[in-house]
């Protein structure tokens, strides 16, 4: 793993630093996986035309069979989707192995570790039990980047969960309760109080502000007018809330959710955590696999969005710095 002192930081990643990023680090796992690319679609435009084939004279054997034309876009509905998903396969495996590669390449060049699945989830029963995510029936989780930054560390995974239910004739379904990016970042000074940090209204609010460590969450109102209106924060210790988050800390907080794609942003500082729940889509993917995979673009998309973790971070840092001792 690379040295922390050789370590890039993605908190202040300038074009300089990126293109050296992209040329030493990602550039390679790209080229080294475009002759895969190219032959996974030529594999995929000739599955597709034998299934699409396949398809059709079974749509036409249908009609024959049952002598009626609404069978036909049915077959042809339910056979495409079928071969669709067969002749992607080739593509489907040369994405997975150059995910595995470029992920473990952008972890290795900031002191990280990366992989991408058959971990526990860090701190996640703490994100549950200061309502961060929902109930749910079963959960899959993939894609974590762990490692340290300056004095602190950090946990970085996606999370999918599923809540039960049953109709009226007994059948189960799920359904998606929660779907994106689950942080732990941990820090050396812990936090005096617990501070609960909501995007916006939302479901979550049903919770009130509630308790934390037994004792009572109390809201807290921003200095900035316009923070105020975009969040709602809950604390037991309202010198440290408004300390805390300030309007800079709450802005890296708003980039933290864009540079993840994502909405309802939540976050807890407890301990010496911050636990944070971004409710977005499947990150981190090499994109469209029908195009040419050298692009420093694919690679920048990738590379933002897990460099919002380390701007928040950054911050707390820094407001951890300037605060007074306790017993000061």
């Amino acid at each position: 793993m690379t040295q922390a002192s050789e370590a890039v930081d993605l908190a202040r990643l300038d074009d300089a630093a990126f293109e050296r990023l992209y040329r030493e680090r990602i550039e390679p796992c790209f080229v080294a996986n475009e002759g895969d690319r190219v032959a996974a679609v030529a594999a995929f435009k000739k599955r597709a035309l034998i299934g699409g084939g396949i398809v059709a004279a079974l749509a036409i054997g249908a009609y024959l069979f049952w002598q009626a034309w609404d069978i036909i876009p049915i077959v042809l509905l339910m056979g495409g989707v079928v071969a669709g998903v067969i002749a992607y396969q080739p593509l489907a495996k040369v994405g997975k192995t150059l995910k595995q590669q470029y992920c473990a390449a952008i972890a290795d060049a900031i002191g990280a570790d990366f992989k991408m699945g058959g971990f526990q989830a860090p701190a996640f029963d703490r994100l549950r039990s200061l309502n961060l995510v929902p109930s749910f029936a079963r959960s899959n989780f993939e894609d974590l980047f762990s490692g340290t930054y300056k004095s602190s560390s950090f946990e970085l995974y996606e999370g999918h969960l599923e809540q039960r239910s049953t109709d009226s004739k007994g059948r189960t379904r799920y359904t998606t309760v929660f779907r994106g990016q689950l942080i732990r970042m941990h820090f050396p000074r812990e936090f005096l109080g617990v501070t609960i940090v909501r995007r916006d209204a939302g479901v979550f609010n049903v919770f009130g502000g509630g308790k934390a460590q037994g004792q009572k969450l109390e809201r807290v109102r921003l200095v900035d007018s316009r923070l105020e209106k975009a969040f709602e924060v809950w604390g037991t210790d309202q010198v440290e809330a408004r300390y805390l988050l300030h309007p800079v800390m709450m802005e890296r907080l708003l980039e933290l959710e864009t540079k993840l794609h994502g909405k309802r942003l939540r976050c807890a500082f407890e301990g010496g955590d911050c636990l944070v729940a971004v409710e977005g889509g499947n990150l981190f993917e090499p994109g469209d696999l029908f195009k040419p995979l050298v692009d420093p673009a694919r690679a920048r998309r990738i590379v933002n969005e897990i460099s919002g973790v380390f701007g928040v971070m950054d911050q707390v840092l820094t407001a951890q710095a300037q605060r007074p001792p306790a017993n000061g």
